[in-house]
């Protein structure tokens, strides 16, 4: 049966929860190495294609992105993303084969309110480690801490003033 279709509209600059995901549960980041390059990767094609990140948070086998396609294609520069992660990451563990386990997924976000708790369920994440459960701020990886003002975007790739203008718009 052949996949479906992936929604997109470039009119339209839909926001999407993106999810990566490793293959066969290994190991996508096995160290803080690997988080920063996906993270290099993801600021070199941003500067590319003009997109904008809204929240990320990435886990051991599992990554998680709010992006604004912003008018670029959302399948292009993911591709590009996720193949040069991939080929670094065979490249500095002497392995080869498939790294992610499909394609990645994305869900259009379609309403202000989806954004706020989606943003809220990515940022929980950490919180399925024993370390960061009673402190997801604390985890570096994540946008939560950038958010609440703890930490600083060492990529400047956040845009954190759509979200944070959707709590003034709420309260």
């Amino acid at each position: 049966m052949p996949r479906a279709k992936r929604v997109k509209n470039e009119e339209l600059n839909y926001i999407y929860h993106v999810m990566d995901r490793s293959n066969s549960g290994i190991p996508l980041f096995r160290d803080d190495k690997d988080k920063d390059k996906f993270l290099s990767f993801i600021k070199k094609y941003q500067e590319k294609f003009d997109f904008r990140v809204y929240a990320y948070c990435l886990m051991t086998t599992h990554a998680h992105l709010i992006i604004d396609a912003h008018g670029a294609d959302i399948s292009q520069f993911m591709q590009r993303i996720n193949l040069a992660y991939a080929l670094y990451f065979n490249t500095r563990y002497h392995r080869h084969g498939h790294v992610f386990q499909d394609r990645f997924k994305s869900k259009v976000v379609d309403t202000g309110s989806y954004l706020l708790v989606l943003s809220a369920y990515i940022h929980n994440n950490p919180t399925s480690m024993k370390r960061y459960r009673d402190c997801p701020e604390k985890f570096k990886y994540s946008t939560l801490g950038l958010y609440l003002g703890l930490n600083d975007d060492p990529y400047k790739i956040v845009d954190q003033k759509f979200v944070m203008g959707l709590f003034s718009e709420n309260v």
